[in-house]
């Protein structure tokens, strides 16, 4: 039995790493004393398959991951075992069985949907900042330099950039709608993009991302991780 877990990342445990939240997310199966099962070889660990990256301090209010059981329960009984396990570490919103046939989460090319909040540090009219963010977007390709290890390369971001606008601004407080393609060739990351506002002319400092959404790009179709197996 494949079980897929809808969750939120709240701001009290945002601070942790990838590697550090699949750790916890192993731990709390371990505490639901479910009939996991595991990963072959000598060092047996929870067979789970977490989904898109968040990085850290990013808030996460619609992340999943899948994990295995060696027998069929009912999904109340599983749900209710989570809903324990995690309190106080993740909340848990939904869960759903699904194949287990269907693709690995991040194996799919995926539509990461942001809320950006940030203050605006000097005068700037809403539509001087629509139209600067309406010229990022129009950029046929945005090179930046990333490193790794010991080499600086130089790479494209554009492909990776869906939406970026203006949601609303009340006094100095700015919120941006940021839309990102994650892909087997990469995405864009939030510093890159608050480089881009500020290399545009956007005087704004950055203060907490949210991810409000995750879409896969499925046979065609842009749909919720819930709704196809």
């Amino acid at each position: 039995m494949r079980i897929r877990v809808n969750f939120i990342r709240p701001e009290e445990v945002c601070y942790i790493g990838h590697i550090d939240l699949t750790r916890a997310v192993a731990r709390g199966l371990r505490r639901t004393l479910l009939p996991l099962k595991f990963t072959e070889g000598f060092n047996q660990r929870v067979k789970l398959e977490m989904g898109f990256p968040l990085s850290v301090g990013i808030i996460g209010e619609d992340e999943y991951f899948d994990f295995y059981l060696s027998e069929a329960l009912p999904e109340e009984l599983i749900f209710e075992k989570l809903v324990e396990s995690f309190k106080g570490i993740l909340v848990i919103t939904r869960i759903k069985s699904i194949s287990y046939n269907a693709p690995a989460l991040t194996s799919l090319n995926a539509i990461l949907t942001h809320f950006v909040h940030g203050e605006i540090y000097s005068d700037i009219s809403e539509d001087e900042i629509e139209n600067l963010l309406n010229g990022i977007i129009k950029k046929e390709e945005i090179i930046v330099e990333r490193k790794k290890k010991n080499a600086v390369k130089k790479k494209d971001i554009r492909p990776f950039l869906k939406e970026l606008k203006l949601l609303s601004l009340n006094g100095k407080e700015a919120v941006f709608l940021l839309s990102v393609y994650f892909t087997p060739k990469g995405s864009i990351k939030i510093d890159e993009v608050k480089h881009l506002m500020l290399d545009a002319g956007i005087p704004v400092n950055l203060s907490y991302v949210v991810r409000k959404r995750t879409a896969l790009i499925y046979k065609g179709k842009i749909v919720s991780p819930m709704d196809f197996d």
